[in-house]
């Protein structure tokens, strides 16, 4: 019998032999398994890996001329699994599907997606004007596309078509908040 720690320590590779012992059955066998064999029974069984979104490519082996599953790198991070709430990719995203808002609206033509106080939504930049609607809230936070400039001028109009006036604080060069004394419904205009 080999002597396991006496084998040098090297990163594993995908076609790596693992043994194991299936229980549960008679006798529980010995049996091996690759690594990568391993990654898909993590996926499809645990609901994948902590941090990382693996990608698998399938491949075919050269020497068997068999299909096999091969772990690659990820440009895919998510903060926690399960439970997570931020996705970050690194490097470019190419949508060929449609990209949908918080309300699950794909938008239309000439339509820009837009934060809201509470998600997404898409909506109409008109010309030179930014229209953002909001709804019952006390403090708006807007994100608008920048086009207008670091301090665009806004008109904040309620759901009667009355001009309201709250306090106006540019946060960023792409982001405003607007403070009420009393929740507020309407539109902010952004020029």
């Amino acid at each position: 019998m080999a002597i396991i720690y006496t084998y040098p320590i090297s990163p594993p590779v995908g076609t790596d032999l693992l043994v194991g012992t299936r229980s549960g059955v008679p006798r529980n066998p010995t049996r091996n398994f690759s690594v990568d064999q391993l990654a898909v029974y993590i996926i499809d069984n645990l609901n994948g890996t902590n941090l990382t979104v693996p990608i698998f490519f399938d491949t075919v082996n050269p020497t068997t001329g068999l299909v096999e599953t091969t772990l690659v790198d990820s440009i895919l991070t998510q903060n926690a699994n399960p439970g997570g709430t931020t996705l970050t990719i690194a490097g470019n995203l190419y949508v060929t599907g449609a990209l949908r808002d918080s309300n699950n609206n794909p938008g239309a033509l000439g339509e820009v997606l837009k934060s809201t106080v509470t998600g997404t939504e898409w909506g109409l930049v008109s010309g030179s004007t930014e229209v953002i609607p909001f709804n019952n809230v006390t403090t708006i936070t807007a994100t608008h596309t920048g086009a207008l400039g670091t301090f665009p001028s806004i008109t904040v109009v309620n759901n009667n078509n009355i001009v309201v006036y709250g306090e106006i604080a540019y946060v960023s060069t792409t982001q405003l908040t607007v403070t009420f004394a009393s929740a507020q419904t309407g539109k902010l205009y952004l020029n």
